[in-house]
């Protein structure tokens, strides 16, 4: 049986965090592969706030690029339209059949809604569910969920966005690949407002 990691969300823009999470879990849990899925549009997320989706596809690929085992999966983003895990799991559990497991990554923050996510039960069918620990959450207590106890990283993408709105992005924050693409375009808008 092969393992894949499923580690979804927004990524506007991919940090360090999202890149210690998907290591620890890789480790932790034996996965062969971690996909990660940008979202087109999230249910929970103004879309006004969200980098345009072929720039942070751009950008998880420049952060992912050392990792043979790490791939970007563009399936939300051609799909289109609201993003709902239940579609995605079902599509990816089609697509590598049923040799494989699938892992869904999710931060605890995310995991304290599950209830009302679209069709919970049938996400527990299709995956296994890991709920990592985040700054200013605990690990649920549902024993439905794997529990990944991490050590707090106090990373972002909303402080990415912010010292990026600002004009320059902490390299400590993000892989120096993707700071430089970051700052490119920023410097590419400001040069077009001029």
């Amino acid at each position: 049986m092969r393992r894949i990691g499923v580690f979804g969300g927004s990524f506007s823009p991919v940090h360090r965090g999202h890149l210690k999470l998907a290591r620890e879990a890789a480790s932790r849990l034996g996965l062969d592969r971690v996909i990660f899925v940008p979202t087109a549009r999230t249910p929970l997320k103004d879309p006004r706030r969200l980098l345009p989706a072929e720039l942070r596809v751009r950008l998880l690929r420049e952060a992912l690029k050392a990792r043979k085992d790490f791939r970007v999966s563009r399936i939300e983003i051609e799909r289109g339209g609201t993003s709902y895990t239940v579609d995605t799991l079902t599509e990816l559990k089609r697509r590598s059949g049923a040799a494989v497991v699938l892992y869904l990554l999710c931060g605890a923050d995310a995991l304290a809604r599950f209830g009302r996510w679209k069709s919970p039960e049938r996400i527990l069918r299709l995956a296994r569910v890991v709920a990592f620990s985040r700054p200013g959450s605990r690990l649920p207590s549902d024993r439905r969920f794997i529990r990944l106890p991490m050590g707090a990283l106090d990373i972002s993408s909303t402080r990415v966005r912010r010292q990026l709105r600002r004009g320059a992005v902490d390299r400590r924050l993000v892989p120096s690949g993707v700071a430089r693409l970051l700052a490119r375009g920023a410097a590419h808008r400001r040069k077009k407002r001029s």
